[in-house]
């Protein structure tokens, strides 16, 4: 073991927990009205406990739904079906050695869409009845998960959730005695703990997740975050898993830019100023940080969601010092676009098996062994090769070039986005410990493969980049946008890229930011007195970036949860973005666009096509022509390339059939 500390047992509110690694509730879309939580939900946790997580928190349960707010697919814990379906979930868990804990809370009272809006929805309509209502609904369903046989329960305080809201000091805009004030804004929470403490007695452990601040212009920080915790242990409250900003924050929270452990020093604070437990949550899934914060004494307790999701097995594998057999969460925000805003059951893009088939039984072993080809070394094909070989196959992979991971590489190499790389190197460190035949430098061909003999062959080899018919398309300063990743394209100083969506938009921050220091870089030459004051190296440096599209706004291909983000760096980052035009043709000067009829010239001397990307089946076709082997299939749908948590998926799906 080389990390003692995540592994030492503390004990919560009377309830003793074998180490300090805590699986918190999230978005999982695993419940329905009829079963409150679905087998699947419960093979969900049953994983995550047979993984080696001490303290797992099962939820959220909606106890006060809201039409149009609300998922249908949320945990929901009205009546004795419900009861009896969490208490196999508790009994399972607590077998395997973990502790649940029930979270119980109004998940939300307005969709999360409207929550980012100017005129933004606030508490100033409801009834005091209504509110009332709210806290009873909350009592109750803790009354249940005690019925169910929860130890513990757990009050969902932030996210966009009423706890969340009546806290807040941008969406409370109550004057009478649930709003108007700080001790007024608590009162919501504190009614809750207090009711629940009436109704299961004083020594029942209740739990907050809280915001440390809520990174909102107007909202509270974590001095007041600080005192809401003070007021909340006066109330019974015995442990706090400390967040950061809500659904409705302007600060990133959990995509792949956010430094690891950026927000500890919230549960540092508020650590500092009670006598119960604290968790730190946000970013801190590689082991020797997660580690380090608790050796500091920033926390007692290690949150760990989205990880959680990316691989159940993190607290044995660590444990056990098995580093490189971590799937490490690549914060690619997938999971809360799919959960948050389509309201569809969770998935996961690096854990494809979640959802599709049990993950606390073993995968089950292929009927006959079969001679499995697999051709195209990206994640695509590397998952199909990892999942056919893991079924008992024996697999081979071509890859005409003399690397893995074709386009992936250029995922992960735009600022900010490296994080994308983990999920390459775990899946070749995977295929290798699998015993996959890798051939690299070598191209699938007819002769190839006739003496090879499969008897099934996977093609997965990818896209094209689209290249619109515009006048002066074939320039020499012309290129698709990947290029530009590629360390070898002669790039010059005025850069016009075409095409708005993921790619484009990604591109176009990496180049403004290309020749920029990393502010750690910064500060310790800062410390050092290592270049003059005056230096540009201490400036933001790079091209001069201007992205045009026909859309509203850039990053349309760019899933909600992380759009936002990324407008965000094309702004910090003083890329031009002109939006809603019509690009006419490429000249020697630059691009030509209009709109309503009224042209404009971008001065450019490179241009980049980023114009989406379109499918290779040239090879797939003439397999199947040939007949090569008895099953031949395609996968990794090029349409989603820009979403690989489907291609991966299909990938998985796919090696179970053969």
């Amino acid at each position: 073991m080389l990390t003692p500390k995540l592994f030492e047992p503390i004990t919560i509110g009377g309830i003793r927990i074998k180490n300090r690694i805590n699986m918190p509730p999230m978005h999982t879309n695993l419940g329905n009205e009829r079963d409150g939580i679905t087998d699947e939900g419960i093979d969900f946790y049953v994983a995550r406990a047979k993984g080696g997580f001490g303290l797992i928190g099962v939820g959220i349960i909606d106890a006060w739904y809201v039409e149009g707010a609300g998922s249908p697919l949320e945990f929901f814990l009205e009546n004795d079906r419900h009861i009896a379906n969490y208490s196999r979930c508790v009994d399972a868990v607590k077998k395997l050695g973990a502790v649940p804990y029930a979270q119980i809370g109004v998940r939300r009272l307005f969709p999360v869409q409207t929550m980012h809006q100017v005129n933004h929805p606030t508490l100033a309509d409801f009834a005091e009845e209504k509110i009332e209502e709210m806290i009873q609904a909350v009592v109750d369903t803790a009354v249940r998960a005690a019925k169910a046989g929860f130890p513990a329960v757990d009050i969902l305080g932030i996210g966009g959730s009423a706890h969340s809201i009546f806290l807040s000091q941008v969406f409370n805009d109550r004057i009478d005695k649930w709003g108007g004030s700080p001790e007024n804004r608590l009162r919501f929470a504190t009614e809750t703990v207090r009711g629940i403490k009436r109704a299961l007695g004083q020594d029942f452990p209740v739990f907050y997740r809280l915001h440390g601040s809520e990174f909102l212009k107007g909202g509270y920080s974590v001095e007041r975050a600080v005192e809401n915790a003070r007021a909340l242990v006066e109330a019974g409250v015995c442990y706090f898993n400390v967040s950061g900003g809500g659904h409705a924050t302007s600060v990133p929270q959990l995509t792949p830019n956010v430094p690891h452990a950026a927000y500890a020093f919230l549960a540092a604070e508020i650590k500092r100023a009670v006598n119960v437990p604290v968790a730190a949550s946000n970013r801190n899934n590689r082991p020797i940080e997660a580690e380090a914060i608790l050796r500091k004494g920033w926390a007692d307790m290690i949150s760990l969601g989205r990880q959680s999701l990316a691989d159940p097995e993190w607290p044995n594998k660590v444990a056990r010092g098995d580093y490189g057999d971590l799937r490490l969460c690549i914060a690619c925000n997938e999971c809360l676009d799919i959960t948050v805003i389509h309201n569809q059951p969770v998935h996961c893009l690096v854990n494809p098996r979640q959802g599709v088939v049990s993950e606390v039984e073993d995968i089950a072993q292929a009927a006959k062994r079969k001679k499995v080809i697999v051709i195209g070394g990206g994640v695509t094909g590397l998952q199909a090769a990892l999942t056919c070989a893991e079924r008992g196959h024996q697999v081979m992979l071509f890859e005409k070039k003399a690397w893995l991971g074709g386009m992936w590489h250029h995922a992960s190499y735009p600022t900010g986005r490296e994080e994308l790389f983990k999920f390459l190197e775990w899946l070749v460190h995977s295929v290798r410990q699998a015993d996959v035949e890798i051939r690299l430098g070598t191209e699938a061909n007819e002769q190839t493969l006739r003496r090879e003999s499969p008897d099934a062959i996977i093609v997965s080899t990818g896209s094209d980049p689209v290249i619109p018919d515009i006048p002066g398309v074939d320039r020499p300063n012309v290129m698709p946008a990947i290029r530009a990743l590629e360390g070898n394209a002669d790039i010059g100083e005025k850069v016009v890229i075409i095409g708005g969506g993921g790619i484009g938009a990604e591109i176009a921050v990496y180049l403004a930011r290309r020749w920029t220091l990393r502010p750690e870089v910064i500060e310790f030459l800062q410390e050092y007195d290592a270049l003059d004051p005056a230096s540009p190296h201490y400036r933001q440096r790079g091209h001069a970036v201007t992205l045009v599209t026909r859309q509203k706004r850039p990053g349309g291909s760019i899933g909600g949860g992380t759009r936002w983000v990324v407008v965000k760096e094309l702004e910090h980052a003083g890329v031009r973005t002109v939006n809603g035009v019509v690009t006419r043709c490429i000249t020697e000067e630059g691009v030509v666009v209009s709109r309503r009829g009224e042209e404009q010239l971008l001065e450019a001397d490179t241009v980049l096509l980023a114009t989406g990307l379109k499918p290779n089946l040239r090879l797939y076709e003439s397999l199947k022509e040939k007949k090569l082997a008895p099953e031949i299939y395609q996968v990794g749908d090029p349409q989603l390339a820009s979403h690989a948590i489907h291609t991966v998926k299909e990938a998985f799906k796919l090696a179970l059939r053969i």
